[in-house]
């Protein structure tokens, strides 16, 4: 089943609107300015609804029908539950008015509405012609109310902040950021009892809802590379939803869309790349030229590092030939002629740095000063593998060069 909102031809669900409402001038007064959503099912429509908010942060169920061939199945149950938790992010209470029928107030209160105020003689007045249900005719209009925080699912809120921590976790978002977005996201649809355990590579949380429901989950998020642009777009998005102007499905739905944002084209990663080898070798001491080199080995580092991405090889692989090969091209710009002033380790140290761990290494240092030590020691640990990686690929080749070929002085 799906539900998705309809913004255009509005009139086009006419029929299915004059089963909960039978006068159609009636419902022309709130159609426009009404939101209306639609519950469909392999092409079929199930259900209709038109909601209009109100003053004072409430909204009006207006009109909710279910086709004929499908009443009675539990689709307008659903359809309130989803309404409800849509409205939750910015509406306090939703009010719903019907006839004295007993089986629709009936099917109200299963819905968790209660009693609020009646309209008296409001068929009576605004109706052409007498509405009958059950045999009864219908007179006064019997409004009910639903406090729309009780209609959040513990298990829900607890499922999107654990994903928003997850998504924010595996981009290079720090412990303390993971963990105050997820308690934001629940306290903001009044889960007030949280607890949240993050790990350099697990999510804990356990939540309790006012009613007293309980609800624990574990989150596996294997270590890999950041995108420090998901996690500005997670993070904005956490406000949107500590603002109310994001309810639990739609923010589910942007979560999704986050997650797959891609990364730069590779065309520009290698730009950058060249271009942090270039100018960290000149602010570290190196030479114009030397510069100009590291800008050059920068750039073929990364294109090496993007087609390991794409075979999924080892970081341990990546980092030893990742130094091979920024060595190997830091002595042949050496052999070049006419390029005889240029000093290894004034290209080497700019050419290593796309292959430096920065953010995991930053991140690593903010945990432990967090208190974080567990998930600070691991993350450093791991920049400081990388580290020892690049140093092998490094040393390896150049006592290779230093005892076959004969050294720099050759």
């Amino acid at each position: 089943m799906e539900i998705c909102r309809i913004t255009e031809n509005k009139r086009d669900y006419m029929d299915m609107l004059l089963l909960a409402d039978p006068q159609e001038d009636m419902i022309e007064r709130y159609l426009d300015e009404g939101e209306m959503f639609e519950l469909s099912e392999n092409g079929d429509v199930l259900t209709v609804c038109v909601v209009v908010r109100m003053k004072n942060r409430s909204c009006e169920l207006k009109n909710i029908a279910t086709a004929e061939a499908y009443q009675g199945r539990g689709y307008g149950k659903y359809m309130i539950r989803y309404i409800c938790e849509h409205y939750s992010g910015s509406c306090d209470t939703m009010y719903v008015g019907t006839g004295n029928s007993e089986g629709t107030l009936a099917f109200y209160k299963k819905c968790g509405f209660i009693n609020s105020h009646i309209v008296e003689d409001f068929f009576v007045k605004n109706y052409k012609k007498p509405i009958f249900e059950e045999g009864k005719q219908l007179t006064d209009m019997i409004y009910l109310k639903k406090q729309l925080d009780l209609e959040i699912d513990v298990k829900k809120v607890a499922d999107l902040a654990l994903e928003a921590g997850r998504i924010l976790l595996k981009n290079g978002g720090e412990i303390f950021r993971v963990e105050e977005t997820m308690k934001r996201i629940c306290r903001r649809f009044h889960i007030e009892q949280v607890d949240v355990f993050t790990m350099s590579h697990a999510i804990f949380i356990s939540a309790q809802s006012e009613s007293g429901e309980d609800y624990c989950k574990v989150k596996h998020v294997p270590l890999s590379a950041s995108h420090l642009g998901i996690v500005a777009e997670v993070n904005d998005l956490s406000r949107e939803i500590s603002a109310g102007h994001v309810g639990v499905e739609e923010a589910f739905a942007k979560l999704e869309i986050i997650d797959r944002i891609p990364p730069k084209k590779g065309a520009f990663q290698v730009l950058a790349a060249g271009t942090g080898s270039g100018v960290f070798a000149m602010l570290l001491g190196s030479s114009v030229p030397e510069s100009i080199v590291s800008f050059g080995i920068g750039c073929l580092i990364y294109v090496w590092v993007l087609i390991a991405k794409k075979g999924k090889l080892s970081k341990i692989i990546v980092n030893i030939v990742g130094g091979v090969i920024m060595t190997l091209l830091a002595i042949l710009a050496m052999h070049i002629p006419g390029l005889k002033m240029l000093r290894l380790e004034g290209m080497i140290i700019g050419a290593i740095m796309p292959l430096i761990p920065g953010v995991a290494f930053v991140n690593a240092i903010r945990d432990i000063s967090d208190s974080d030590f567990l998930s600070g020691t691991v993350r450093m640990i791991d920049a400081l593998l990388v580290f020892v990686y690049i140093a092998i690929g490094v040393g390896v080749t150049l006592a290779a060069y230093n005892n076959l070929i004969g050294g720099l002085a050759v």
